[in-house]
């Protein structure tokens, strides 16, 4: 009896041994889904349509958007689904950094693609971080936009009623590797009662350009809709007082300028404060108006060239840790010459409103991160007097600032785009890798 209890004991015990070296087996063999897109390339995509809906135009459809890649219709026409969908795609912010800034964010609206969408966001690509792109197959792909109600009610989720103002409709061919950038903008002004919509898309070159560690580069569009500077020539009514509180707005600038650039000696702190220091008006020796080129009105598809900027213009006491200078970049008709000293024309107010004449875009700290000049209004720089003010429209500092290495703050340059649409500036930043923090 004993020797039968033994033997069961055994064959249980061999048993639970080659069950259990099953089971390591079968895990280790175990196969892991990841998703995966083979030969992507890289797309962010911008809400452009940036009119603002009143009493004259209360009829157009509002510029809230959605956009589906490659839609899927039913038999009546209705679009019910998508392979892609950017819901939610509200007015793009005046600053699109170069990294994901709506993480974690509870807001429904997003103000690009992919924004907050849960998506195979791009890698580090020669050096150049696209994690504010996301991946897509490349390949042939319908595209759409679609006006929609400003609510948090998910497009697909809509009444039908309420998916049906098409806006555009696309077809294009995506390179695998490839960065786009793609915006919806308004293509004309040729009447109040609509809005005729178009699609930009642009392939992106930074990725592929030798750049230095040591310069900032930066690119320009005007990718205004034909004749809004023609329909808007004048300053705003209420002149300075519209300066300060309109963030990024202005007035319309001119179909074809020049632009000429000047560095300053000393940007606020960063981040911006209220309560922190003034922003310089005093030049960078040897850096006033010189000229960078030609910017012509256009909603071609081409890039613009990259000019280069020094990084470290002015004395530098932190052995090329910091540079606190700031950017002023002033657009002129090729009629008008710049003269020595910051401000070239104007009145009083001096670039408080651009026109189709001349203006300038101030690049500083003092912008908050693009959110505005309206908590800034004493310390924005002032020359003549101090009357006269620089810049017609503010957008963030070319130099970005963070922890690297064992520096709690360090200058890093950065790979930039700004844009002119109808009456507002946008900058668009893309960054190298830089050290992290070592503690």
């Amino acid at each position: 009896m004993t020797n039968k209890k033994l033997n069961i004991n055994k064959s249980v015990t061999r048993m639970l041994a080659v069950c259990c070296c099953l089971f390591i087996l079968l895990s280790a063999c175990r196969k892991t889904e990841y998703n995966v897109i083979d030969s992507p390339a890289y797309l962010r995509v911008f809400n452009s349509l940036n009119y603002d809906i009143s009493v004259t135009n209360k009829d157009l459809p509002p510029p809230f958007i959605a956009m589906v890649i490659d839609p899927i219709y039913d038999a009546s026409g209705l679009i019910t689904g998508g392979d892609i969908l950017g819901d939610f795609l509200d007015k793009r912010a005046p600053y699109a950094p170069p990294y994901p800034d709506k993480a974690g964010s509870t807001n429904y609206k997003n103000t690009e693609y992919p924004g907050s969408a849960k998506v195979l966001a791009g890698p580090i690509l020669n050096g150049i971080d696209l994690s504010s792109w996301a991946q897509i197959k490349s390949g042939k792909h319908r595209i759409v936009f679609y006006s929609r109600p400003i609510n948090p009610t998910p497009f697909f989720s809509l009444e039908a009623r309420d998916r049906q103002s098409l806006l555009v409709d696309s077809t294009i061919n995506i390179t695998p590797g490839e960065i786009y950038t793609m915006e919806i903008l308004q293509k004309s002004v040729t009447q109040q009662t609509a809005v005729l919509p178009a699609l930009y898309i642009r392939q992106e070159q930074f990725a592929k350009t030798p750049f230095s560690d040591s310069l900032l580069y930066v690119n320009f569009y005007n990718l205004s809709a034909e004749g809004y500077a023609a329909a808007n020539p004048n300053p705003a009514t209420n002149g300075i007082q519209d300066y300060y509180s309109s963030t990024n707005k202005g007035r319309a600038y001119g179909d074809d300028m020049n632009i000429y650039y000047s560095l300053f000696t000393r940007d606020t702190e960063y981040p911006y404060s209220k309560n922190g220091s003034s922003l310089s008006g005093s030049l960078i020796p040897g850096y006033n108006n010189i000229r960078l080129g030609r910017l012509v009105r256009s909603q071609s598809a081409g890039v613009a060239p990259y000019y280069s900027i020094p990084m470290f213009a002015g004395a530098d006491t932190t052995g090329r840790i910091i540079s606190r200078q700031w950017e002023l970049f002033t657009i002129l008709a090729p009629q008008i010459a710049p003269i020595y000293g910051p401000v070239t024309v104007g009145s009083d107010g001096a670039f408080a409103d651009a026109n189709p004449n001349f203006g300038a875009i101030g690049c500083g700290n003092i912008s908050n991160d693009g959110k505005g000049v309206e908590d800034a209004i004493f310390q924005l720089p002032r020359i003549g007097f101090q009357t006269k003010i620089l810049a017609s429209n503010w957008l963030p500092n070319l130099i970005k600032y963070t922890a690297s290495g064992k520096y709690q703050q360090r200058s890093f340059a950065t790979i930039s785009t700004i844009e002119i649409i109808n009456n507002q500036v946008y900058l668009m930043s893309v960054q190298r890798s830089y050290p992290a923090p070592s503690n």
